[in-house]
């Protein structure tokens, strides 16, 4: 048998064929979708153009969860606007209202005492770990992955409750405000960490041995959507996807906010870039914020730190409206999906002017576009998984 044409080898399947390629819709309705997004909002869909079971086209489709969050929040007063931000996310919500605070308080010259900056840090990495495994559980989910996404659930559900109850309810609910915070730990938290913390552990080793060593999960994973450096900075991504492609830029280290100045962590970087990578620093990043809680629960436990000269907050959270002079500020924070960052403009009226709001996942949906195309389709949902696209962010 002679050999194939130059003609016949060249093109796509479907030219080869005489097929146009397919165009899918897999919305949020899509139970595989549905399953695999739930924990970021779940209101995402994705239309891809085929070629076989190769994706040659992508298109990230993020405006059926739209609320219009920057003229809601423009709407009404500074104060007021703090329950939307919370849902930009879910656990890390409550990562989105320290950051809208620490502009708020920028831009009004508000002090906010050493104890609350202690438990706004303490708060953050709890929500970080809370959400980072969320994320892991919906890589689980889409990789058929059940045992492991049983292991990491129940982790999940343990750092829930660990966050819920330093917050004293949920995480979208007003415990960041202007000033400081409105609650203090409860008495029985570090004995609750104690707990919890050994069965996090636990939650990571079983993490390591059913994806990150299981050959199956291995295979699955490395050399998947490949994002180099350059192609992250050209892309605008941040946060573990970054870091994930070799760059160690991370916020709380190289433009410290709150306590990180004085706390030691270490920042996870991958190599390639691939969904391998991405959930390895996710891993380790779960395990660095173990770490910076302990260091703060060790502080917080100071006396110097207990006492009446360090409140909690500048001002009761329902004290009313909140008075910010006219002027303008930008204030950037590493939140679990990336760089997080709020521009507000005041005229001095009691409610803003303008804002921003940076987020990550509005920039990742164009960048999980760009890594996954001539991808197998069977990679889009773990990769989607990795990026975590939060549908509260990507709300334009």
């Amino acid at each position: 048998m002679s050999a194939p044409s130059d003609t016949l080898r060249s093109g796509t399947l479907s030219e080869r064929l005489g097929f146009r390629p397919a165009v899918v819709e897999l919305g949020h309705t899509h139970p595989s979708v549905r399953r695999v997004m739930a924990g970021a909002g779940g209101t995402l869909s994705f239309l891809v153009t085929l070629d076989d079971d190769r994706l040659e086209a992508l298109e990230v489709e993020i405006g059926i969860g739209h609320r219009g969050f920057e003229h809601e929040v423009e709407s009404r007063g500074f104060a007021e606007a703090l329950p939307y931000v919370a849902r930009l996310g879910y656990a890390s919500g409550a990562i989105a209202q320290v950051g809208y605070c620490l502009a708020l308080e920028s831009l009004a010259g508000l002090v906010v005492s050493p104890r609350a900056t202690w438990l706004r840090t303490l708060v953050c990495e709890l929500a970080r770990i809370t959400d980072h495994l969320a994320r892991i559980a919906a890589l689980a989910t889409a990789l058929g992955a059940s045992d492991a996404e049983r292991a990491v659930q129940q982790g999940e559900v343990v750092a829930m409750r660990l966050l819920t109850a330093a917050i004293g309810g949920s995480p979208i609910g007003p415990w960041a405000c202007p000033g400081g915070v409105a609650t203090d730990l409860p008495v029985e938290f570090g004995d609750a960490w104690g707990r919890a913390r050994v069965q996090l552990e636990l939650t990571l080793a079983r993490i390591a041995a059913l994806l990150l060593e299981n050959p199956t999960a291995v295979q699955r994973l490395c050399d998947v959507a490949p994002l180099s450096a350059a192609d992250a900075h050209a892309l605008a991504v941040t946060g573990p996807c970054l870091r994930a492609a070799g760059v160690a830029r991370d916020r709380r280290r190289d433009e410290s906010y709150l306590a990180y100045g004085e706390v030691e962590f270490d920042v996870a970087i991958g190599e390639t870039g691939d969904d391998y990578d991405r959930l390895a620093v996710v891993v380790e990043e779960i395990r660095q914020s173990l770490r910076i809680a302990e260091q703060c629960l060790r502080r917080l436990g100071e006396a110097d730190l207990r006492t009446a000269a360090h409140p909690i907050s500048a001002s009761a959270p329902d004290s009313g409206p909140v008075s910010i002079p006219a002027g303008e500020v930008m204030t950037s924070i590493e939140s679990s999906t990336g760089e997080l960052g709020f521009f507000l403009v005041s005229d001095g009226s009691g409610r803003p002017r303008r804002i921003r709001c940076r987020a990550p996942s509005f920039f990742h949906a164009r960048a999980l576009q760009t890594v996954l195309v001539h991808a197998r389709l069977d990679d889009l949902l773990p990769t989607a998984a990795l990026f975590h696209l939060v549908s509260g962010e990507c709300d334009r």
